[in-house]
């Protein structure tokens, strides 16, 4: 039950959303152009990125539904996030993904966890300033859509929504996003 009368029990972000529809509209908006607009890292590497700043930050519905998400663009390659997500071991990714995905954590940790060191790395492993800055920006957003969810007490969805919420995703995207 959340911690506020939400106007429908749709889970996550999805109630909070309801009860907000002029700050939703934005929220969306920011989803979609972050993980599905054109970008040089690709929809499923940055729905990883989302994925795992969720994860490290605890929220289920958040971490579940854009895993699910990434596993809709990444098909075959899913096994590599689901690895991730169980093990927290980035070593099955390609070096660039390895070193952006370390970026993330460490700016997850710590708002000035990212030093010159992790930029360096994300570069020296073909990283460009646009996949750096996006993979800040993700992570940063996703540490405030995790606590929009959690802060509010919402609930998760059944596991078998996930799935087709991943799918939903991929087709529709953020800003015709409901369930």
């Amino acid at each position: 039950m959340a911690f506020i009368s939400l106007p429908t029990q749709a889970p996550g972000i999805l109630g909070p959303m309801a009860y907000r529809p002029d700050t939703a509209v934005h929220l969306n908006a920011l989803a979609e152009s972050l993980l599905r607009g054109p970008a040089s890292l690709s929809q499923g590497e940055r729905e990883t990125i989302a994925a795992w700043t969720s994860h490290r930050n605890g929220c289920r519905f958040c971490t579940k539904s854009h895993a699910a998400a990434a596993r809709a663009w990444l098909e075959e390659r899913s096994a590599d996030l689901d690895r991730l997500l169980e093990t927290n071991d980035t070593s099955h990714f390609n070096g660039k993904m390895q070193a952006l995905l370390a970026l993330s954590a460490a700016l997850q940790e710590n708002v000035q966890g990212v030093t010159p060191q992790h930029v360096e790395s994300a570069r020296a492993a073909g990283a460009s300033d646009e996949d750096i800055h996006d993979t800040v920006l993700i992570t940063a957003a996703f540490c405030m859509y995790n606590r929009y969810v959690d802060g509010l007490g919402t609930a998760e969805a059944p596991q078998e929504a996930y799935a087709p919420m991943g799918q939903m995703l991929k087709e529709r995207g953020y800003v015709h996003a409901s369930m």
